[in-house]
């Protein structure tokens, strides 16, 4: 008919539509806890409590349930009432993130208005079924006959229990019959505890000494964080954010920064809170190095997110911490790698390099002030060590030398560091200056007094020599008396200890050689001395 109009039915929506959704969004095994979870957390839980034993998991929170309306709403598929402004789980699929790696899921819930207990089953063992049936009638060429609707409505329905007490106010959430997919990753404690660490609003480790003060931060700014207990089989314990004292080279000497992100007109989008390691190099663990987006205390992204817009790398990777996004309009996307494309959004990425400058100019100065520390605290001990050495080494001119060019590249290495250190460390710049005053003094007294010693000694031998020679009897007789030798002549006039013998000889040496004598006349005398000095010693 002319003008006719087929309008889409629900029939046109085919059942794989499930796993198709589900396995997109929740590609990671362990995505379906973060889903489970962020249900607790809309719920205002203040503890949650999940078990894994072995093909069960159970995750049980102390929230606020739902009531009869609410509970009849959360099978609903692709449908939700919950705000995204002011909630995480928010698509009305988040209940089925279970599908891949269950049986059968039964959620179990109880409202405080309420005061009756509602049981949710979701048979997903069935689903999965009836889609395998649908596929073979399809391989045999016959048309589509199972749609999404016919396909839920045979395998999901809510029940209520009356008032009876099943565990108290709250949910709990069941998933009997794991998957051997998930099996084996749901019972490692090792994959569990990583992933939920980075995902989940936990609160700080008492080893991180750092910890409470930042949880104040977040309670100022009204941002939650929740409790959780893990057990896995005989495995069990607290969880907490991945921070810890060890993290950092020296086990953390500085406080944590925040910073506050803001945009045109006072816009706000969040806060940061950050750690720098305290030395000058990068945090060693890998994984926690940069910081990690949070959206309701759930990571957007990983810590790769932000290191472009740091100018450098390098303060990318010598700090940790968290950029906590409160802007209401920034909603993250169904795999939690970003925030949906909207003008907040892109508002919110052009401040981030504002962001990240500020954290390196605060990085950078407090770094500065370690490098400026570390080498008050070396000098300081070479020019201790130097004065303790200088009175051992009054006559040892060449080691004089050498500690005064020392004391000389000491000052050097310290000039740009001066005025910092004024405001750091006055005493300790104090000390150092008095030390290399000092010392200083020291090695050019010494250096003096070694010159002036050399110089006496050098006339005291010129002075013998002359005497020796105006003692010479003078004779015309072809014979002569014998000539009084160099070595007479010292033991004669210069009465002196070993040291100051070398020093004599030294400069009756180059006496002898000022005589204007050849080189090969020189040397002859040398070389007859050697020869004497063989056959007499």
């Amino acid at each position: 008919m002319v003008g006719s109009r087929v309008s889409f039915a629900k029939e046109d929506i085919g059942g794989e539509i499930l796993p198709i959704l589900t396995t997109g969004l929740y590609r990671n095994t362990l995505d379906a806890l973060r889903e489970y979870i962020q249900n607790a957390v809309d719920a205002a839980a203040d503890e949650i409590r999940l078990i894994i034993d072995p093909d069960v998991v159970s995750l049980t929170d102390d929230g606020s349930g739902m009531d009869r309306d609410q509970a009849r709403n959360a099978i609903r598929f692709g449908v939700s009432d919950k705000s995204p402004l002011e909630n995480v789980g928010f698509r009305g699929i988040g209940i089925y993130s279970g599908f891949n790696i269950c049986d059968s899921l039964e959620v179990y819930t109880k409202s405080r208005t309420d005061g009756n207990t509602y049981k949710l089953t979701f048979d997903f063992y069935g689903i999965r079924t009836q889609l395998l049936e649908e596929q073979e009638r399809r391989s045999r060429g016959l048309p589509p006959a199972l749609h999404l609707e016919r396909l839920l409505e045979q395998s999901v329905f809510m029940e209520s229990r009356g008032e009876e007490d099943y565990r108290g106010f709250g949910t709990t959430v069941v998933m009997s019959g794991l998957l051997p997919a998930a099996y084996g990753q749901l019972n490692d404690w090792g994959q569990v505890v990583e992933y939920l660490r980075n995902v989940v609003p936990l609160p700080f480790a008492p080893d991180f000494k750092y910890g409470k003060a930042i949880e104040k931060r977040f309670l100022q700014r009204d941002y939650r964080v929740i409790p959780l207990q893990l057990q896995i089989g005989n495995q069990q314990g607290a969880l907490y954010r991945p921070y810890t004292d060890t993290l950092f080279k020296n086990k953390g000497r500085h406080a944590p920064a925040i910073f506050d992100i803001k945009g045109p007109n006072s816009q706000e989008f969040g806060f940061a809170w950050v750690c720098v390691n305290d030395a000058r190099e990068t945090i060693k663990d890998i994984k926690l190095r940069g910081l990690l987006l949070k959206k309701f205390g759930f990571s957007i992204s990983d810590r790769q997110y932000l290191e472009p817009f740091f100018g450098r790398p390098t303060y990318s990777r010598r700090i940790t911490g968290e950029v906590i996004v409160t802007n209401e309009r920034l909603i993250p996307n169904a795999a939690r790698s970003d925030f949906e494309h909207n003008s907040t959004r892109q508002e919110f990425v052009t401040q981030l390099p504002k962001l990240t400058r500020a954290i390196d100019r605060w990085a950078n100065n407090i770094q500065e002030s370690e490098r400026a520390r570390e080498v008050l605290s070396k000098t300081t001990q070479q020019l201790v060590e130097i004065t303790e050495e200088l009175p051992l080494l009054q006559r040892d001119r060449d080691r004089l030398l050498e500690y005064n060019a020392k004391i000389s590249e000491i000052n050097r290495q310290l000039s740009p560091h001066r005025k910092r250190l004024e405001g750091l460390d006055p005493e300790g710049l104090s000390s150092n200056r008095d030390l290399a005053t000092g010392a200083g003094r020291l090695v050019k007294a010494a250096l003096a007094e070694s010159r002036r010693s050399t110089l006496r000694l050098e006339t005291e031998v010129s002075k013998a020599v002359q005497r020796e020679a105006s003692l010479r009897p003078k004779s015309n007789s072809s014979e002569s008396a014998e000539p009084l030798g160099i070595f007479s002549l010292v033991e004669q006039y210069l009465p002196l200890d070993e040291t100051k013998w070398l020093e004599a000889i030294r400069v009756l040496d180059e006496v002898i050689q000022g005589q204007q004598l050849a080189p090969e006349v020189y040397q002859a005398i040398v070389d007859d001395l050697r020869e004497q000095l063989d056959t007499q010693l």
